[in-house]
Formats: C-alpha cells, sequence, structure tokens
C-alpha cells in the first residue's frame, strides 16, 4: 500500500511544534520570544516554501518562497552589511536566474510531462 504523505498537514505541524517551542522557552524566560520573532520571521516563509517541493506543481513557488525568506534573513542579520536598499539587486540575479533555470528544464522535460505539469 504506497499513502501519500500530506506536506502540507506536515509542514503546518512542525510549524505548530515550533510555536509552542518558543512561547514555551519564553514562559520559562530562557529567550524572549519577541527578539525571536523579530529576528527570525523571515524563517516563516522558509518553512511554508520547503513542503512545496515535494510536488512538481508547486516546486517553483516553494523555491521562490524560499529564496525571498533567505534573502529577508540575511538582511535580518546584516549579512556582509546586507539592508534593502544594498541588496535589493540579488533579487533581480534570481529572478532571472530562475526564468533561465525554467526555461531549461521546460525544454529538457519530455511533451508529456509539460502537459501534466500544466494541470
Amino acid at each position: 500500500m504506497n499513502r501519500k504523505i500530506d506536506t502540507g498537514a506536515l509542514g503546518a505541524g512542525f510549524v505548530l511544534i515550533t510555536i509552542g517551542i518558543l512561547m514555551l522557552v519564553d514562559r520559562y524566560s530562557i529567550l524572549e520570544f519577541g527578539d525571536l520573532v523579530r529576528r527570525f520571521w523571515p524563517l516563516v516563509l522558509i518553512v511554508f516554501g520547503v513542503p512545496k517541493l515535494f510536488r512538481r506543481a508547486t516546486l517553483w513557488n516553494g523555491l521562490w518562497l524560499i529564496t525571498i525568506g533567505t534573502w529577508l534573513q540575511l538582511i535580518q542579520f546584516r549579512f556582509l552589511g546586507m539592508t534593502y536598499g544594498n541588496s535589493w539587486p540579488l533579487l533581480l540575479i534570481a529572478l532571472g536566474g530562475g526564468m533561465i533555470v525554467r526555461v531549461m528544464v521546460d525544454v529538457a522535460l519530455p511533451e508529456e510531462e509539460r502537459h501534466e505539469q500544466q494541470h
């Protein structure tokens, strides 16, 4: 018997567990939950993007959520001095690269798979 995993429910379960752990840690004054939310809120985009990677129909959506979440997280940490103002060209590079990769993948796919992917 081959059963499919409900990746949406799996992802939501992990999100709820993570939020519960963070709130519990806040209650015991180990870490301040508000600071964690302010610093790590872009990870929510990444968490929602990961399950989309497991379905061909939502693969590109997942990659974009992960890309934007990663960019925002790097800005939060000021990685290499990154800010919104000086790093937005990275999104243009990622958009252009994603478009090129998508075209190349579409060309490499057999006609039947391209038809299935559109439905």
